[in-house]
């Protein structure tokens, strides 16, 4: 029976792959997979949290209004 995980080809350079083999030595990982994938999940949240980043740094450039303003309180 086979697997419901997709499969993605790499072809990467001597360099690289010296590393990743380094970093799965070093986080005591049991497969290189393990690892390049641990690395691109990381790389999709950062990727994330720099969207919304980015996001919340515009609305904070908008005009802004009061509490006092938005729920009609006088003072």
């Amino acid at each position: 029976m086979g697997t419901v995980k997709k499969r993605v080809n790499l072809t990467i350079e001597d360099d690289l792959y010296s590393e990743l083999v380094a970093l799965k030595e070093l986080r005591n990982e049991s497969s290189l997979s393990s690892v390049i994938l641990d690395l691109a999940k990381e790389a999709l949240e950062i990727n994330e949290d720099l969207y919304f980043s980015k996001i919340a740094d515009q609305r904070l450039k908008e005009k802004r209004i009061s509490h006092d303003q938005l729920w009609g309180k006088k003072k």
